[in-house]
């Protein structure tokens, strides 16, 4: 029997852990190249590696992938033959080693043109980037040849893609004995941009293909790291330290869900997702997020509020976005006083924020850091007005002993 076969350029945690159990599972051949010479060499002598799906603290599923091959990107004869006979690549590296794996298609790219000029190869970028395929293919164009180019515009498709799997440490005693394991979330889904696609839509289990690719990407910010800031912030103020703890306790769980309701009737409006999709996708956010064996903290959730608090990120964004579409973002607004409240002395954006508040006040520390302008100045009083609220009052959930000066306690991580 002949199995298809993808190249997964990039054999960490996404590449082998999301990228291949699902073409594994799909019967395709495996090929992982790496520029990580160790990795590959763990991978070869091992023949084999698990997959850990911990979709909850009572479900798991372990599936154990084996058959494929791993070349490192200094075997170029083989890396260029498995790229020439290939139905499909993939590009599971960060962004800035797009440029690096360009330069190592080119020589499969001319093989794959002498032999099979007619076959058309399509590259699924599984990478954490908004306008992954512009800045793919520019890469991809500055490192091909001239004689090249016209085949790789006519023939080679750039489709973006929407990770949604965790891959976690495994617990230390799990990694100790197999090093190649990769502990995920079990999340089965990768959504694709069809109009990417040169070729057929591989007929994989996982594979969505989805139209709106901008709108996907704002559904998943918008809802999972919306999700996930909100818990931390208004964990910490609750005296938690892990995201299972905030979903526990019922006034935090409550001010979370109503920043998904907010976010849900705004993405609804604006990019006509139906609500029972909606609700749908909501509680499989909840309960992602309330899986204890991933280990996740309100401190890695909430690291970088400096960043987290910008005018098109996770929460001013969405506030934005419901304003914009007749809805009060009360809820949001709680949650973005609760950022200008997060204290952790070892998270640099966090001091800033702190830092800014201090040396010019609330409102125009809100103004700055969230970059509302003079017609936006509502939705900084709602902050506003939710900071002090919190101060005075606490907000929904439990607010943490106050110090001193009256603001919450710092909590230590």
């Amino acid at each position: 029997m002949t199995h298809k076969s993808i190249v997964i350029f990039g054999a960490g945690r996404i590449g082998r852990g999301f990228v291949a159990d699902l073409f594994h599972a799909a019967g395709y051949h495996l090929i992982f190249v790496d520029q990580a010479t160790g990795l590959i060499a763990g991978l070869t002598a091992a023949g084999r590696y698990t997959v850990v799906r911990a979709v909850s603290a009572d479900e798991r599923h372990d599936q154990v992938i084996a058959g494929y091959q791993a070349f490192t990107t200094d075997q170029a004869d083989e890396v260029a033959a498995a790229v020439a006979a290939a139905d499909l690549l993939a590009v599971a590296v960060f962004p800035q080693d797009f440029p690096a794996v360009a330069r190592h298609l080119i020589p499969g790219l001319e093989r794959r043109r002498s032999l099979r000029p007619e076959a058309a190869l399509d590259i699924l970028l599984c990478t954490n980037l908004t306008h992954a395929a512009t800045q793919f293919r520019a890469r991809l164009d500055e490192a091909l040849p001239p004689e090249l180019a016209a085949y790789a515009a006519g023939r080679i498709g750039i489709v973006e893609t929407l990770v949604m799997r965790m891959a976690v440490d495994p617990p230390a005693e799990v990694r100790q004995r197999e090093p190649l394991l990769v502990w995920t979330n079990g999340f089965d889904e990768l959504p694709v941009d069809r109009h990417g696609f040169k070729g057929a839509i591989p007929p994989v289990a996982g594979l969505r293909p989805v139209d709106d690719m901008r709108a996907e990407e704002l559904r998943k910010l918008y809802t999972y790291n919306t999700c996930h800031a909100a818990l931390a912030y208004l964990g910490a103020l609750a005296g938690h330290t892990r995201p299972v703890e905030c979903l526990a306790d019922p006034r935090v769980r409550a001010e979370v869900e109503g920043v998904l309701d907010e976010v849900s009737r705004a993405l609804q409006a604006a990019c006509g997702f139906p609500a029972g999709d909606m609700a749908i996708w909501i509680e499989r956010v909840l309960r992602q997020t309330d899986n204890p064996t991933l280990g996740d903290t309100v401190a890695r959730h909430g690291a970088d509020p400096r960043r987290k608090l910008k005018r098109a990120d996770r929460l001013v964004g969405p506030a934005l976005l419901a304003r914009q579409h007749g809805i009060r973002p009360t809820h949001l607004a709680r949650a973005i006083a609760a950022a200008f409240l997060y204290r952790n002395p070892d998270d640099p954006g966090a001091v800033y924020v702190q830092e800014r508040v201090a040396a010019v006040g609330l409102p125009a520390a809100v103004r700055e850091l969230c970059e509302l302008t003079a017609a936006e100045e509502d939705l900084v009083e709602m902050i506003v007005a939710a900071y002090d609220a919190t101060i005075t009052c606490g907000p929904s959930a439990r607010i943490a002993s106050t110090s001193a000066g009256g603001a919450p306690r710092s909590v230590t991580r």
